[in-house]
């Protein structure tokens, strides 16, 4: 081994957590950077995808039972079961019974 890797064993770590930091290296996105607002829910499928993956993996969810409603013919998008699709979700009345349908 040649002295200045003996000097400077650490070096190439240095020099890749130098280069993560000045390119925004960060752990994949979670249920913690975009939580969903829920406090109760009616399906364990919902629960667990909010708490596994947050609004990212709740509207991934809620896109399958769109695309599955659609597939046999309904007129189904985000706004028929939500009245507010940018910040709270609010459900509607039909909401519960339109993606148990489709679940």
């Amino acid at each position: 081994m040649s002295q200045r890797a003996l000097r400077f064993p650490f070096a190439p770590l240095t020099v890749i957590a130098l280069v993560g930091a000045l390119f925004g290296a960060s752990a994949p996105a979670g249920a913690d950077d975009n939580p969903c607002t829920a406090s109760r829910f009616e399906f364990k499928e919902v629960e667990k995808a909010c708490k596994e993956g947050g609004r990212v993996a709740a509207k991934k969810m809620m896109n399958a039972v769109v695309k599955k409603a659609k597939e046999a013919g309904e007129q189904m998008n985000c706004k028929t079961c939500h009245n507010d699709v940018k910040d709270k979700f609010d459900l509607k009345a039909n909401a519960n019974a339109d993606f148990k349908r489709w679940l």
